[in-house]
């Protein structure tokens, strides 16, 4: 059996950990586990926050439509809906922390995003009030003895508060649902659901302690979805248990042995090669990032194209190549990047020279119109900064350049190609292209040293 955790990490082997928008597709697994709090919470920390987030296949998650480099946000999350109902369908089971609704406005293509558009309910039910509404509390009592969750809920009673409460007396609760564990005054807090030919299972909000506690709610919950599909407990036997003989057994359990050995194997060459495919996906950001991350991308780059990483601790990026020293500043926008990278960049090298009589160059990399594809950019950079550049003997550098430089260095640029893009960046003054920087180029005696 394998299990999908959503939104609250349970660590087991038997389970892949992502979030809504990360997740490979619902329906690859048997069961689900979800927290849908982090439903909204995820897409609040994208339309808000601007964290970045990477599908599964490697595409940046982005709060626009999806083309052929990003996928939209919205996309992500609506097709959640038809992956729960095939899982359900092939008879998967699906365990939800029970939260009270909520939206997160601000999702482009789905201003409606909320925590439960993905789950279907029952007929003449909803996740919505008076169905489920919102409550707090601390009681858990076990109703239904029998139920492969009771263990459950017995052993993490103390890791367990409740967040929602069914409204028991709704005729439509009374005849899709079985109550499984209740709060305060009876109301229930955990049920389950048969839909679609398979079952939703709401359980209480548990913990957010790490550690042995964890490991020990992600095997209980891997047991219980276990026998919800039909497929046992996965207890381990007691120590007896071994020496009882089985014809036959001995000679299957050394195949068993040598399937695991391969199985190993195989896991650890698709853990290397995920964060060797992870390392260069993460050069994509070079396009589209924000912030720290856009200046963390810029900073591999340059470190791919064999600079010296001069950067002080606390301090903004500096690079250097052949005795030849540069203070870097970056800006990613979503329109052009006007002249803050030029004033910030000004600032610092005047710092320098005053404080420790440095003379250093300039280099400003401009990442603008960073939601459009590279190809239907309009120009990345006003007028004004490019100008600017040029007076005062800074390079300038599209970050689309700097992607194709990259590119070159990843493809196995030799030592001397890696040189010449170098010395142009560190020594043109004003606009550096990609065909110049690569060397494609007649280079301009009056603007390269």
């Amino acid at each position: 059996m394998r299990l999908l955790a959503i939104g609250y990490p349970l660590p087991n082997p038997a389970i892949d950990n992502y979030n809504v928008l990360t997740a490979p597709s619902y329906f690859d697994y048997d069961a689900l586990f979800i927290d849908p709090i982090t439903i909204t919470g995820v897409v609040r920390q994208l339309v808000d926050d601007g964290l970045p987030f990477e599908a599964f296949d490697g595409r940046p998650v982005l709060n626009a439509p999806t083309t052929a480099a990003a996928v939209s946000a919205a996309d992500q999350v609506r097709r959640r809906a038809e992956e729960v109902q095939r899982l359900l369908g092939a008879g998967g089971v699906v365990i939800v922390v029970a939260r009270p609704n909520a939206t997160q406005p601000g999702l482009v293509g789905f201003e409606g995003c909320d925590r439960f558009s993905w789950l279907p309910a029952p007929a003449g039910m909803s996740w919505n009030p008076p169905h489920l509404r919102a409550a707090e509390g601390k009681t858990v009592r076990i109703v239904a003895e029998d139920h492969p969750l009771a263990e459950f809920f017995r052993t993490f009673r103390g890791q367990m508060a409740y967040r929602a409460v069914f409204d028991d007396l709704h005729p439509a609760f009374r005849q899709a649902s079985r109550t499984l564990a209740a709060g305060g005054a009876g109301a229930p807090i955990a049920a389950e659901f048969e839909v679609m030919g398979g079952r939703i299972v709401f359980v209480p909000a548990l913990t957010e302690d790490v550690g042995m506690v964890r490991a020990e709610i992600a095997q209980a919950i891997v047991d219980a979805a276990g026998q919800l599909l039909g497929a046992g407990s996965t207890a381990t036997a007691p120590h007896w248990a071994q020496s009882i003989g089985v014809p036959g057994l001995e000679q299957v359990e050394a195949e068993l042995e040598e399937a695991d050995a391969a199985e190993m194997e195989a896991r650890a060459r698709v853990q290397s090669v995920r964060a060797r495919a992870g390392e260069l996906s993460a050069h994509r950001r070079l396009l589209w990032a924000d912030g720290a991350a856009f200046r963390e991308a810029v900073r591999t780059s340059l470190a791919m194209l064999s600079f010296n990483d001069d950067t002080e601790a606390g301090g903004g990026l500096a690079i250097s190549s052949e005795g030849d020293r540069a203070l870097v500043e970056v800006e990613s926008s979503r329109g052009k990047v006007v002249e803050w990278p030029y004033v910030r960049l000004q600032r610092r090298l005047e710092e320098r020279l005053l404080q420790q009589s440095e003379q250093l160059r300039g280099v400003v990399i401009a990442n603008g119109y960073r939601d459009s594809q590279p190809e239907y950019r309009e120009p990345e950079y006003t007028d004004a900064l490019r100008i600017a550049c040029e007076n005062y003997r800074y390079c300038l550098l599209t970050a689309d350049t700097l992607f194709a430089l990259t590119q070159r260095a990843l493809g196995g640029a030799d030592r001397s190609t890696l040189d010449g893009i170098r010395r142009r960046i560190l020594r043109t003054n004003g606009l550096l292209e990609t065909a110049a920087a690569l060397g494609e180029v007649k280079e301009d005696s009056g603007t390269i040293f």
